[in-house]
């Protein structure tokens, strides 16, 4: 490649990229039943956007960082979905755009309680 040549990823792909790697930790939260996790799925995609910010730490530098602020379902045990969202974001903007994801940091902004009408939805289903 000539030293010339140069590639360029915008913010708005990286933003792309984490949304989409964010639902992927809420399709693995689908497959446990009747679990607080399982809530997580409704949260991102239907009532509570996660936010997310690209950082550029050094210009030039095939590099990028996140800020991200989540809202999560009371109950959950924060840590290990952190590590999940953390993981999925690095992996695949790692491997979609050759970037090197220098950090992730998470702010749990805000815990929600389960919403009891889709329970009662599925006792109601089953009878």
């Amino acid at each position: 490649m000539d030293e010339q040549d140069r590639t360029q990823v915008t913010d708005e792909v990286f933003l792309e990229i984490a949304r989409s790697a964010m639902q992927a930790v809420n399709e693995v939260a689908r497959q446990e039943k009747k679990s607080a996790l399982a809530e997580l799925t409704q949260l991102f995609s239907e009532r509570i956007a996660p936010q997310i910010v690209v950082r550029r730490p050094e210009p030039d530098v095939a590099a990028v960082a996140f800020e991200i602020k989540l809202t999560l379902i009371y109950g959950v045990r924060i840590p290990d979905v952190v590590e999940k969202v953390r993981a999925a974001v690095k992996t695949e903007v790692e491997n979609l755009t050759g970037y090197t994801v220098q950090r992730i940091d998470i702010l749990v902004e805000k815990l929600v309680r389960p919403e009891p009408a889709a329970e009662s939805e599925s006792v109601n289903k089953e009878i």
